[in-house]
């Protein structure tokens, strides 16, 4: 679908009188060497100045100069190299210009040529044969042309491809016998010359050459000279021949009796397609074929045989079809005497002609589409196939190619096709005589046809490109350096030239700007100008772009201009600012702009200010997907979804880009089309939530108007099928509604809401019965399918009255309908719970279920007593809560209360069953004393007492108290049951030594001295509690002060040695521990400076790849502890104890003291209240020394735990918390990286300590 379009011009006129003959290329510099008539000329490049390098007069006689055969420019020998008829080959060097010959061949030379690497040089001699020889001119072989073999790679025949055995189809079989004569070229037409063509890759060449027998045929060779293969001999084959670079086609002419053709062959000498040319042999003669570097132009050079005019044809191929894409012609007095395609620009073309002109054409490719981002806009697509113009609209189908929506014939060939901004879908063809004609569209969606044809005046004598079709009338073009402004006069049906303004530089393309009469202008350099039309000024633009590029739009955005650019490098810019480097092609959609990439995806941007800022500032180029590879864009529909893209054989792809999709259904919702945009969620497939998520506030109001809209009840269902409660603006379309604020109070419970609002809509129309499947679908998915069943019921009640009008929808389509929704057991379960069973019956009977299964147990239940029937059903459903309330009401029955008290024990439903029953009921005091056992057995002794009260069971209720260790309530409660003295006596005691037990010495030490009076035993519980104040109180409020000598000081001075002791030992382990810690951790520190000449340099290239493998270690070690976690706890803490093991040289014996360590020293820290305590009581008893050293062996072990913490725990493992793990299973190797690049540690160290600070992980967070 493109066209090819000249993209810059350049000429230079050579200042000789010598006729030139042949020029070549430099394809280091992009110098261009002529030779003419003894010289040599040079061109430069950038400065196109021309020089004379050499005179061939100083080395032969002017009268005896040979005819050149061959000119070529070797980069690595740094000279031009001239091969002449005579057979002399001489060298010219760069800079010296010195002549040197460098061979000779004595029967002359018809034909010379390099191979495209320069490392070899083929040539066929006057006697026809060829010579191949080195770049150095060091002789390989010489092989005779004419040899009788086929080549190397002769043919094998089986038989199946014999005449003798094809069909020859109305021929008949006699076909078979008959021999096609060869008839030999009329040597008046054929020059017979022998040409030589390489292939792109310099392994294979052909020879154009004419046989003995006068029969031309092309044979092709190996670089060491070695025969391959040979072409059939065809008549009418001439000696033009240009390989394909590609290495696919050989292409050459051939003359039939009734066409002129551009004949293909395959490198096994076989025929393989070919196109026909637009006039016969006997009106123009085919000089040349030249294919461009790149294999997608060829180039036909020919001449007019009556008026010696010449002309270049320009082919390319898509979709195996061969198009005519540009036509120059050429006037006698400036006939094309050479013509090459550039060797490294893949597109430039250079011509010279008589009379010293050159001309450098650069082609790029472009595809011409209508304009206009209203509905209005065809998408036309214009393809130029030669005096034919193929008009496509993709706005309402897809044709591919080479076929077309319509045909547009006109009366010369079309070299380019430009679109009106006034009138989007009328085309101006540019003719390649030099005339405009205008295929105008009479009524909408018709065929377009040609209005007006004019020519243009004949002041404008130079070529002129670049045409923009301003408006019905006005056009602006570029005519060598200066830009034009033409206006149609209908008059003389002419356009005249209102406007002329120079340029600086060469002019590579004009872009309208959202100004109708300004254009943009760019140059070859990327500069940029603004050419006002009214005032027929040219001046600067706002910048300038970093390099020229092949593509250029500019686009206002809210006031705000932009340009786009693509240059051939692949580079996409925005304005100065290059967005990306591997866009192969994009487009601007209406609302989006799309570019592909290197990558094959297709990337959609919005744009607007935000979508172009993102671009712009981020790199974020919006939502991708991925496309063929080699996808090109074509053209993205304004206002639609659709967006072509054509692949590199020529076929076409329509898609339609999710975002393209979610902004046409925005537009539909915001106008409240939900009928349009239902029908595009359905059809492409768009999650149906949208509908709602998009506005819940406008979808909520309008439910009615949706409910009208969407009619069928079919939508409708599918609607209320697939509502979810997430909100698809915030999860799979987030980046679309990137802007939407968040409403929680709107999406909470929104299958539930939106269900009830679409209901109610619903049932408010005349014909509602219309929608009873969306009806039943809304309770489906309100988990409500008894009310379904409902509807369904209330349905099959009306069918049974006779005389009443049958409903829409039947009871039995509405069953089946629902029995797809739901699984057919469960809705059976429903039905049941319902305990209706004649609505059971119909269910069971649309379920694979057997009736002798469920019949003989429905009619059970019909037997059954009302309330008992129904706690059957309930426990057959399990809805236990259910049953127990069923049962309940018929438990004044005694057969069923045991049935009752299983059920409230099997399933636990004791609080139910307390707000069941009457308190005066025996069966609530039986549930008070299950309910007790059941806490009893919970270990909640405390409330299962209060329930066995509430039974009437006091014996066992006090038992509860005493294990609750509730000693004023068991107490009570023996009081209640008059209990004995003696009985209270033996209590108490019991009480005395559970409280102890329980460490609660206060409260037996007051059981003890108030009720059973035994102050001693009192006092004696005080100081096992180590309470020293109330242990002393009580003795002397008892005015048993003796117990001071006989308790309350001897349990000092045991309490005293007791803490002596503890902080003895914990101040000799301390020091152990942190002695063995020192040298765990000199040892692996050791191991790791051993190590340390195998690690990776933190610059290294694998420094990454380490880096990761290292995380995914550490990551692996967190996942097997993590799924380590179903042990119980008591195996969980034995595999932490064996794993964090203080045995010498154990895994993780560093770990394993630090956590004894831990230990110690919140042991020890916990002494503190309990030492100061007793200090206080050895102070009250006069024990200064011993208080003091007390106190002071308490202060020696803290200040030595203390000053050791900084060398205990380091900053490596006070850093390696679950905020500040660099290594943790969620770290990376970027955030890695970060966090030790910010605090400047990053080393070859950290790479073998990561592994050791990710052990610290094994360590809870707080032994760290």
């Amino acid at each position: 679908m493109k066209n090819l379009a000249l993209f810059k011009f350049q000429n230079v006129d050579i200042d000789c009188s010598e006729i030139v003959n042949l020029f070549c290329i430099d394809s280091q510099f992009g110098d261009i060497y002529i030779y003419g008539e003894g010289y040599v000329f040079k061109i430069t490049h950038i400065t196109q100045k021309i020089t004379r390098e050499c005179n061939l007069l100083d080395y032969y006689e002017a009268s005896d100069i040979p005819s050149l055969v061959n000119i070529n420019c070797n980069p690595v020998a740094e000279n031009i190299c001239l091969a002449f008829e005579n057979g002399d080959v001489l060298t010219v060097e760069h800079g010296t210009n010195i002549i040197e010959s460098v061979g000779f061949v004595e029967s002359g030379l018809k034909s010379f040529c390099w191979s495209p690497d320069q490392e070899v040089v083929c040539m066929v001699t006057g006697r026809d044969t060829v010579i191949i020889m080195t770049g150095t001119f060091d002789p390989i072989i010489e092989v005779d042309l004419h040899q009788d073999s086929f080549g190397e790679k002769q043919f094998i025949t089986v038989g199946w491809g014999k005449k003798e055995t094809q069909f020859h189809g109305s021929e008949g079989k006699a076909a078979r016998f008959v021999t096609q004569d060869v008839d030999g070229p009329n040597l008046n037409k054929d020059d017979g010359i022998a040409l030589i063509s390489w292939r792109g890759d310099g392994l294979l060449f052909a020879v154009s050459v004419v046989s003995k027998e006068n029969v031309r045929y092309i044979r092709i060779f190996n670089r060491e000279g070695v025969l391959q293969y040979t072409s059939e001999k065809l008549s009418g084959l001439e000696s033009v021949l240009a390989w394909r670079p590609s290495g696919n086609l050989l292409a050459t002419t051939q003359q039939l009796p009734n066409k002129y053709i551009v004949a293909f062959f395959e490198k096994n000498g076989l025929r393989h397609g070919e196109f026909s040319l637009p006039f016969c042999s006997s009106e123009r003669k085919v000089l040349q074929l030249l294919w461009n570097i790149e294999s997608t132009i060829l180039t036909v050079h020919c001449e007019n045989v009556a008026s010696s005019d010449t002309s270049l044809y320009f082919y390319t191929v898509n979709n195996y079809h061969w198009y005519l894409k540009q036509v120059l012609d050429f006037s006698k007095d400036r006939k094309i005497r050479c013509v090459e395609w550039d060797i490294e620009r893949k597109n430039r073309l250079h011509v010279i002609c008589e009379g010293g002109h050159y001309f450098c054409y650069d082609w790029t490719w472009v595809t011409n589409h209508s304009h206009g981002n209203a509905t209005s806009n065809g998408a036309f697509v214009a393809v130029i196939d030669g005096g034919e113009v193929l008009l496509t609209s993709f706005r309402s189908k897809v044709t591919p190619p080479p076929m077309s929506d319509q045909k547009v014939k006109l009366l010369a060939a079309v070299n380019a096709v430009v679109f009106c901004f006034d009138d989007g879908n009328s085309a101006c063809a540019v003719l390649a005589d030099g005339r405009l004609a205008a295929l105008v569209q009479e009524e909408v969606g018709g065929p377009h046809q040609v209005q007006w044809v004019c020519e243009v005046e004949s002041e404008c004598t130079q070529i002129l490109h670049h045409w923009v079709w301003l408006s019905v009338d006005t056009f602006v073009c570029c005519s060598g350096t200066h830009v034009m402004l033409l206006v149609r006069d209908h008059q003389q049906d002419k356009l005249i030239l209102r406007g002329k303004a120079p340029l600086d530089s060469c002019l590579v393309s004009i872009v309208r700007t959202s100004d109708p009469l300004k254009v943009l202008l760019q140059m070859s350099a990327g500069q940029l100008f603004v050419y006002d039309t009214a005032q027929n000024k040219v001046s600067f633009y706002n910048f300038n772009l970093p390099e020229c590029c092949t593509k250029l739009n500019i686009l206002r955005v809210e006031e705000t201009e932009f340009v786009f650019g693509l240059s051939d490098r692949n580079r996409f810019y925005i304005n100065t600012k290059e967005i990306a480097n591997n866009v192969t092609s994009y487009t601007l959609h209406s609302e989006f702009i799309l570019l592909t990439t290197l990558q094959h995806t297709l990337l959609c941007s919005r744009l607007d200010l935000d979508g172009i800022g993102s671009l712009a500032s981020d790199h974020n180029l919006g939502t991708s997907r991925r496309i063929e590879r080699g996808a090109r864009l074509v053209i993205a529909v304004p206002c639609d979804t659709r967006v072509i893209l054509q692949m590199p054989r020529g076929n076409l792809e329509c898609i339609h880009p999710r975002p393209l999709l979610l902004q046409l259904a925005a537009t539909y919702l915001d106008s409240r089309e939900y009928h349009r945009a239902f029908e595009l969620f359905r059809k492409q497939r768009i999650n149906l939530n949208l509908l709602y998520d998009h506005n819940p506030e406008v979808f909520s109001s309008n439910t009615g108007h949706f409910v009208r809209s969407v009619k069928d009840p079919t939508w409708l269902s599918l609607f209320l099928s697939e509502l979810q409660e997430m909100d698809v603006t915030r999860t799979m379309y987030a980046g679309f509604y990137a802007k939407k604020s968040e409403d929680k109070s709107l999406t909470k419970n929104k299958v539930h809401s939106v269900c009830e609002v679409v209901r109610t809509a619903i049932l408010a129309l005349d014909d509602s019965e219309t929608y009873l499947l969306p009806v039943i679908t809304s309770h489906v998915r309100q988990q409500s399918l008894a009310a379904a069943l409902d509807v369904i019921k209330t349905v099959r009640e009306q069918e049974d009255k006779a005389g009443e009008r049958k409903p829409v929808v039947s009871s039995g389509e509405a069953l089946k309908y629902l029995l797809y929704l739901v699984d057919v057991n469960e809705l059976y379960d429903v039905a049941l719970g319902m305990y209706d069973f004649e609505l059971v019956t119909v269910v069971a009977a649309k379920s694979q279920k057997d009736p002798k299964e469920y019949l003989p147990f429905l009619n059970q239940l019909r037997k059954m007593e009302p309330h008992y029937q129904r706690y059957c059903i309930d426990k057959h459903l399990k809805r236990f809560d259910s049953a127990l309330h069923n049962i309940a009401s018929c438990s004044g029955n005694n057969q069923y209360l045991e049935e009752c008290l299983t059920l409230i024990r099997d399933h636990k439903l004791y609080t139910q069953a307390l707000l069941l029953f009457d308190r005066s009921s025996p069966a609530y005091g039986r549930v008070s004393v299950l309910y007790a056992e059941h806490l009893l057995d919970a270990r909640r002794p405390y409330e299962a007492a209060l329930m066995f009260q509430r039974g009437g069971d006091l014996s066992r209720a006090l038992q509860c108290y005493q294990a609750a260790g509730d000693w004023r309530q068991a107490l009570t409660l023996a009081n209640t049951m008059q209990y004995s003295e003696s009985q209270v006596h033996e209590l108490c005691h019991l009480l005395v030594e559970r409280l102890a037990e329980q460490h609660q010495y206060g409260e037996a030490a007051q059981v003890l001295s108030q009720l059973v009076g035994d102050l001693e035993e009192s006092v004696a519980m005080l100081v096992r509690g180590h309470m020293w104040p109330q242990a002393t109180w009580s003795a002397l409020s008892g005015q048993r002060s003796d117990l001071i000598e006989t308790h309350i000081k001897p349990g000092l001075s045991d309490h005293l040695e007791l803490l002596t002791s503890q902080l003895a030992t914990a101040q000799e382990q301390f020091g152990m521990y942190k002695a063995r810690l020192a040298v765990v951790r000199s040892t692996q520190q050791l191991h790791f400076e051993d190590k340390e000449g195998n690690t990776i340099p933190a610059d290294s290239d694998l420094f990454s790849d380490t880096s990761s493998v290292m995380t995914s270690t550490i990551a692996s070690s967190r996942s097997r502890l993590s799924d380590r976690s179903h042990r119980s706890s008591k195996n969980r803490r034995k595999h932490e104890r064996k794993l964090l093991s203080l045995k010498e040289g154990s895994p993780h014996e560093d770990l394993a003291l630090i956590r004894a360590l831990h230990d110690l020293v919140t042991r020890t820290d916990h002494l503190r209240d309990e030492v100061r305590c007793l200090c206080t009581e050895l102070l009250r008893f006069h024990r200064d020394k011993e208080a003091a050293s007390l106190q002071r062996d308490l202060v020696n072990v803290l200040k030595n735990m203390q000053g050791s913490l900084a060398e205990i725990w380091t900053s490596e493992l006070a850093g390696s918390g679950p905020q500040q793990n660099v290594f943790g299973p969620e770290a990376t190797v970027n955030s890695i990286t970060a966090k030790f690049a910010s605090s400047g540690n990053l080393s070859t160290s950290h790479t073998l300590l990561g592994s050791c600070v990710a052990r610290f992980t094994l360590l809870p967070d707080e032994f760290r």
